[in-house]
């Protein structure tokens, strides 16, 4: 079993038995990565960025990761930025650490001043002396030289397009298309976020944005293509991680609803999967049955009833959540009922 217990916070009062038990099962079922059929795809488009900055000639490329909410992005992006062998941070002899691949999270309604201070932020700057206006623009071109950083992770990119733009949504656009171009060190993009963030393409005029970007949208699973693999999946985080067993009173199709209750995206099967590992844990069973799974969905659907739950309700094809845009699932879709027509 992998060490966790010292993973707290240094000083912290340590914890009991139970709960460190439950900590340690916990982070062995969370760390397991599974690939899906994006990540192969994610692994060539990124392979061609990273022989883009080997070559040193080549202005800055973007790659535009997109997909909705809670199919699993921000996770197979991290996963797959980790293969860039040639773009590990290193030591620059002179004690400075150098960061080839700087990774930021854009905050909610963020102007594009807002971003490049997030980014300074990442790189070690204090708030109080990034600045505002052109001077942290001129800042931030310098330190992501200083820091050797040669591709620009951004991820929840749709906040920087949902913010009220002043000088107008082109800017965005330019703003990204000036970092590609830059003669005096051209930065590499990848964006992620949701379906939207192409937008990004369409507002150059121009059109030297779409030449040099390159866009991915990443594929939901299906039941008929995915659902053997999502089993297996389950069985090796309850059994092989877990150290549980799969109760006999399973669902009637309990995949099909298991997939179906987390609409397709793999994000949400993984949060599926070990929330009812951790109900089934914190109750101190030995395996993991109908009522973890059903506590698993009113937890990710912050829901109390049974009847709109698909694992416990017979109609369960009928309960259709949409899903918010932070990837919870929201209130249960109403059903219209046929218009009548005049007699």
């Amino acid at each position: 079993m992998d060490d966790f217990a010292n993973s707290g916070p240094k000083g912290a009062k340590a914890l009991d038995p139970k709960n460190q038990r439950i900590f340690d099962l916990m982070a062995r079922v969370r760390s397991t990565y599974f690939k899906t059929k994006n990540d192969d795809e994610l692994l060539v488009k990124l392979r061609r960025i990273e022989r883009g900055i080997q070559d040193g000639r080549e202005p800055g490329h973007a790659l535009i990761v997109m997909g909705e909410s809670g199919a699993g992005k921000s996770t197979i992006v991290e996963k797959a930025l980790k293969s860039l062998a040639t773009l590990k941070d290193y030591d620059d002899g002179y004690g400075n650490e150098m960061r080839p691949i700087l990774y930021v999270i854009a905050p909610p309604s963020c102007t594009m001043t807002d971003l490049a201070a997030e980014i300074l932020e990442r790189l070690g700057y204090e708030s109080a002396s990034i600045g505002r206006g052109a001077s942290v623009y001129h800042k931030l071109q310098r330190s992501l030289k200083n820091y050797g950083v040669r591709l620009l992770v951004i991820d929840e990119f749709q906040h920087v397009l949902e913010a009220p733009k002043i000088k107008g949504p082109a800017y965005v656009t330019n703003t990204m298309k000036n970092m590609l171009q830059d003669k005096s060190w051209p930065v590499h993009l990848v964006l992620v976020g949701l379906p939207e963030i192409e937008a990004v393409v369409d507002r150059d005029p121009a059109e030297q944005m779409e030449r040099r970007t390159d866009p991915l949208t990443l594929a939901n699973l299906s039941f008929k293509e995915d659902g053997e693999y999502v089993e297996w999946i389950v069985n090796t985080l309850v059994e092989d991680r877990a150290g549980l067993r799969m109760s006999s009173d399973q669902p009637h199709e309990f995949v099909e609803r298991l997939m179906h209750g987390a609409r397709s995206r793999f994000g949400l099967i993984m949060h599926l999967i070990t929330y009812a590992i951790e109900d089934a844990l914190e109750a101190g069973h030995d395996e993991v049955s109908t009522e973890n799974w059903i506590e698993a969905y009113a937890r990710l659907a912050k829901s109390k009833g049974t009847d709109d739950n698909v694992f416990a309700e017979p109609a369960w094809r009928s309960i259709i959540r949409p899903v918010n845009r932070d990837g919870s699932l929201g209130p249960v879709a109403p059903i219209k009922s046929p218009k009548k027509g005049r007699k």
